[in-house]
């Protein structure tokens, strides 16, 4: 395995165990996170730059949710550059209502260490999800 390969293993084993101090020891200070999704459809869309607002970012998706499934076996990893599409199935804790998805990760490296990611989400997926968990709480995600 390349370095940049091993790490996101990492990182993503800990992702899955929600272990996000472990997630974290693998990001640099000023590590770039980048969710492309409008903040009409999910506030946690958009640029959380430095290591402290990603985790931060993190910590809410993972207290929201059970991880029932997150399959990144098809990562494919180079010296400077990564991707993977994930199969995503989540459950929403507070209601029980599942999202599953494709998540697209784009990860850049510098010297070896992870710099930013990049996501993409299926949107319409999103909608629905939100949709959902609105009609059942009476309040918007």
């Amino acid at each position: 395995m390349t370095k940049p390969e091993t790490i996101l293993c990492e990182i993503y084993d800990a992702w899955r165990a929600q272990d996000l101090e472990w997630l974290a020891s693998y990001l640099p200070v000023d590590f770039c996170h980048v969710i492309h999704i409008p903040a009409e459809i999910h506030p946690l869309g958009g640029v959380a730059r430095g290591k402290a607002a990603a985790i931060e970012r993190l910590a809410v998706i993972a207290d929201d949710f059970d991880f029932l499934r997150f399959d990144t076996s098809g990562l494919i990893a180079q010296k400077d550059k990564a991707a993977v599409e994930i199969s995503v199935h989540y459950r929403h804790r507070e209601t029980g209502t599942p999202l599953e998805t494709t998540i697209g990760n784009f990860w850049t490296f510098e010297d070896g260490w992870p710099m930013r990611l990049s996501e993409y989400h299926n949107l319409v997926r999103l909608q629905e999800f939100k949709h959902s968990v609105t009609a059942l709480t009476g309040r918007a995600l």
